[in-house]
């Protein structure tokens, strides 16, 4: 498989054949019904609210050190009420290639997490048709699923690549419940799906200051 230090890089130590799925062995993960009371970014895991959960709607700088030594983060993770799959950015102008990287790395710190005893929640991003291939590879069905409304509100073009995302997401995994981060923007989710409201908690601390 090659050296160790290739193997720590790439975290292959963490990556099992036999537990990816589809044409580009996704890792997969399993269903969990969860709800957080409450979600704080991964760049706040120093603030003792350890009743939160830990997202990951943030630039990809402020977690990309989580990747890069996942095992530094676990204990601290393990701590909080649960732990969302780092949303590592998906955009239209990327090539493949590089979104089913960020896809993967995603897949497989969540496993990893769950394969430790974390309570995980999968995050879910596309980038446009292209990506909905492989972006929703090793999702689990009839769970809970998150997804972002960040970025949208005030975008005509991005709310509607969001919104057949959303609806292609349903068709396929058939969550039982959402958890949107962001707030709400103007899209009716089918009935029988428990939709849950989490605002941007970077405006929230602002607006404290």
């Amino acid at each position: 498989m090659g050296s160790q230090r290739t193997i720590s890089k790439y975290n292959l130590e963490y990556y099992s054949p036999d537990m990816t799925v589809g044409k580009y062995d996704m890792p997969s993960i399993y269903p969990t019904l969860y709800r957080p009371e409450k979600l704080l970014g991964f760049n706040q895991l120093n603030v003792a609210n350890y009743s939160a959960g830990i997202h990951f709607y943030l630039d990809d700088y402020q977690f990309e050190r989580f990747w890069n030594k996942p095992g530094l983060y676990i204990d601290k993770l393990s701590q909080f009420d649960c732990v969302l799959t780092p949303d590592f950015s998906l955009y239209q102008d990327m090539p493949l290639p590089m979104m089913m990287w960020n896809v993967y790395r995603s897949r497989l710190l969540g496993q990893m997490m769950q394969q430790l005893g974390l309570t995980v929640i999968p995050t879910v991003s596309w980038a446009d048709e292209r990506s909905f291939e492989f972006c929703f590879d090793g999702l689990p069905l009839n769970g809970t699923l998150s997804i972002s409304t960040i970025g949208v509100k005030k975008n005509d073009k991005a709310n509607q690549m969001w919104q057949r995302g959303v609806l292609k997401m349903i068709a396929k995994l058939h969550p039982k419940q959402l958890l949107v981060y962001g707030g709400q923007v103007d899209f009716i989710y089918p009935d029988g799906i428990d939709v849950v409201y989490y605002e941007n908690d970077n405006i929230e601390r602002l607006r404290g200051l």
